[in-house]
């Protein structure tokens, strides 16, 4: 049980990827998507209700 004199750490856990995974993921960062419109409309509300400083 952590209490207030605890700290968070990063640490340099890795995750391994397979092959095909690997070539998915980096595959999706080199030509990502284009939103849905279920991710435009959830950019919006986010942007009517935070107030960004």
């Amino acid at each position: 049980m952590r209490d207030e004199h605890d700290e968070a750490k990063p640490t340099d856990a890795r995750t391994p990827l397979q092959p095909i995974d690997h070539a998915v993921f980096f595959a999706a960062l080199n030509a990502p998507p284009a939103p849905t419109e279920a991710l435009r409309l959830a950019f919006q509300r986010h942007r009517e209700a935070v107030v960004s400083k």
